[in-house]
């Protein structure tokens, strides 16, 4: 049994590292946006706009990280949401355009700016 244990410890051990970044928390206007692990939502900036001929938010979020970790991150985790890339960080999906502008100095922290609008 303690062999079993320890192969399935060695196992767990070097697959974890394969494992992608999850996300934790989604923006609140965007419900459907993950964050990437340890960027969080500045709430009190966020701008939430509906009208009769669309929806515009713009969502704030900082954290430790560089741009190009961001960048990744929603590179991999966007397609499976339905987004398609159009542009480095300008993506789309049915009727909506969605825009990602992340700032920082290269070894962090970074601010990412998320703005989301209708097609129309």
């Amino acid at each position: 049994m303690r062999r079993f244990l320890a192969a399935a410890s060695l196992a767990f051990a070097l697959f974890l590292p394969a494992l992608p970044v999850l996300a934790t928390d989604y923006l609140t206007g965007i419900s459907d946006l993950p964050l990437p692990e340890g960027l969080k939502e500045a709430k009190d900036k966020s701008t939430v706009f509906d009208s009769a001929v669309g929806r515009i938010v713009t969502a704030y979020a900082s954290g430790p990280g560089t741009a190009d970790s961001v960048h990744d991150f929603y590179e991999s985790t966007l397609p499976q949401l339905g987004w398609d890339e159009t542009d480095e960080g300008n993506w789309r999906r049915e009727n909506q355009v969605l825009k990602i502008d992340v700032l920082g100095p290269e070894a962090g922290p970074v601010t990412a700016t998320f703005t989301l609008s209708s097609d129309n």
